[in-house]
């Protein structure tokens, strides 16, 4: 499918289930690629796109890490077919915009049915991983018993007031409010300023500034490295990707990056200078304070803020939207289902005590099945 037609498949899908994400995705070759679409009446109507893997699996799409002791590494005996994206944390059953309930429905029981024949026919485990409530919504009619549906994660969203820092400002009581108003003098105090940039503009300065962030963290990656993840990136995303970055003088200390697709824009990478970044406050101003004014000022109504952090989102005016798994033919029972249902139990009452409406019509419905 060329790529603007699959785009315009995928219009009311999120960024992840556009051409050019899959394709990024795609372009680390460790897996085998391939897309589903269903048709009716001569035009598509839904899609999936799954991944073979025969080895390492990104490690937070690996069912043997999200379920341990319910599910073991991909290997090339038993490999692992996952649906929808491989990057990203927000997959979903994409429905062309538009279309009829009936022919979505059709149109959804087509894919499944060809992905489980994929995955039978390989005697892989077959997933579908960070499954939107939308997503989950329309599968789980077609769901037999021994298909399993875990709420795994959250995203979380805010909704950008038209009017910007002013309609954001009511989002708070005042005294909500004057913390948020300590944390931009801070910003403004440490003598920063905010640029937005392309990233053929500035990928060169970013790798450092993230690298600092993701060791804090744990994560093994060095300069280099993350400097070449961001110029791998340039020539692909150059036109729907901002960097709102923080300068003091002439040296950028802290950026944001921002995706956009439809009326979103979503926050991937953060990078800052450690010597400075708690007292000015840099992540609190890029991924939220100015990213609302950026937003409001381009039409921009959503920030998808993504995973982890949700006291920090959520007391900053996001809410937590339901991430799902679904494992078809699962072979879970007795204490290895037991132990998946507790796990799961622990991560909604974390999640609730963040945001009670991560407890969606959805999720009564999952709970509903048993």
């Amino acid at each position: 499918m060329q790529p603007g037609a699959w785009d315009a498949l995928a219009g009311d899908a999120a960024l992840y289930s556009s051409h050019r994400w899959l394709l990024y995705g795609e372009e680390l070759a460790d897996s085998a690629s391939r897309h589903l679409v269903a048709s009716a009446g001569g035009s598509d109507v839904a899609a999936l796109p799954a991944h073979r893997f025969t080895g390492k699996v990104p490690h937070f799409y690996d069912p043997a890490v999200l379920f341990p002791g319910a599910a073991e590494p991909a290997t090339p005996e038993r490999p692992l077919l996952l649906g929808g994206t491989r990057l990203g944390y927000t997959s979903e059953v994409i429905v062309a915009p538009g279309t009829a309930g009936p022919v979505a429905e059709a149109g959804t029981a087509a894919l499944l049915d060809r992905f489980r024949e994929l995955g039978a026919a390989d005697g892989a485990l077959t997933a579908l991983l960070y499954l939107t409530d939308a997503s989950v919504g329309r599968l789980l009619p077609l769901l037999g018993p021994r298909d399993r549906v875990v709420m795994m994660d959250a995203t979380a969203v805010l909704a950008v007031p038209a009017d910007g820092m002013e309609g954001y400002r009511g989002l708070f009581t005042a005294r909500q409010f004057k913390s948020r108003r300590l944390e931009m003098r801070r910003y403004a105090e440490a003598g920063c300023r905010t640029e937005v940039q392309r990233l053929s503009e500035c990928h060169h300065l970013l790798g450092p500034l993230s690298a600092q962030v993701l060791r804090r963290y744990g994560h093994p990656v060095t300069d280099e490295s993350e400097s070449e993840r961001f110029a791998q990136q340039a020539p692909l995303f150059d036109d729907n990707c901002r960097v709102l970055s923080a300068w003091q003088g002439d040296r950028m200390v802290g950026f944001t990056q921002f995706f956009f697709w439809g009326r979103t824009m979503y926050a991937r990478s953060h990078g800052l200078d450690d010597s400075i970044g708690r007292e000015a406050k840099l992540y609190f101003n890029l991924t939220y304070y100015e990213a609302v004014k950026y937003a409001a000022a381009h039409g921009y109504r959503l920030l998808d803020l993504s995973c982890d952090a949700f006291e920090a989102k959520v007391t900053r005016g996001a809410r937590l939207q339901p991430l799902w798994g679904v494992v078809l033919d699962a072979p879970w029972s007795g204490p290895v289902l037991d132990r998946v249902r507790a796990e799961e139990k622990a991560r909604r009452e974390e999640y609730a005590s963040h945001d009670a409406g991560i407890e969606s019509e959805v999720a009564r419905l999952v709970a509903g099945r048993g």
